[in-house]
């Protein structure tokens, strides 16, 4: 398993991962304003990543994708944030989720971020829950939502 930052010749099959969560999330997916995004991520932001995961022995192509970044607190405390985080359905429950996010870790960690937050739906995918439970992760937060 290849786990790397994106490069610029990922981006259609990163885009596409992104399409398929923003279907299971039933969200709207704006392709334009997504590629728009990444780009400049790639080439401007040095506080966010986009982390990549591939199967070195078969054809060269993303299994998984997640997006990382530091940010800051009101008073200045530094945190980490995942956001993103993605794996072709036919290849979950390998490992994939689990590889990326240690990548993750460590980056936060040699970048001495002492704490990493994500945003969950509970419901949505049990197997998400379970994985960051695992990796040390604790429920803090509930967020609710009313559409309109």
């Amino acid at each position: 398993m290849i786990i790397r930052e994106f490069s610029e010749g990922d981006v259609d099959e990163i885009t596409s991962l992104m399409k398929q969560l923003c279907l299971v999330k039933g969200k709207d997916f704006n392709e334009e304003r997504w590629r728009k995004s990444l780009t400049e991520r790639m080439f401007s932001d040095s506080q966010s990543k986009v982390i990549v995961a591939f199967d070195e022995k078969s054809n060269p192509s993303v299994l998984g994708i997640a997006q990382c970044s530091v940010k800051s607190s009101g008073n200045g405390f530094k945190f980490g944030y995942v956001s993103n985080i993605i794996v072709l359905e036919d290849k979950r429950r390998t490992g994939i989720g689990e590889l990326i996010m240690r990548n993750i870790i460590d980056y936060f960690k040699s970048n001495h971020i002492q704490s990493i937050r994500l945003a969950l739906i509970p419901n949505l995918d049990k197997t998400a829950t379970i994985l960051f439970t695992k990796l040390g992760f604790q429920d803090i937060l509930h967020i609710y939502e009313l559409k309109i």
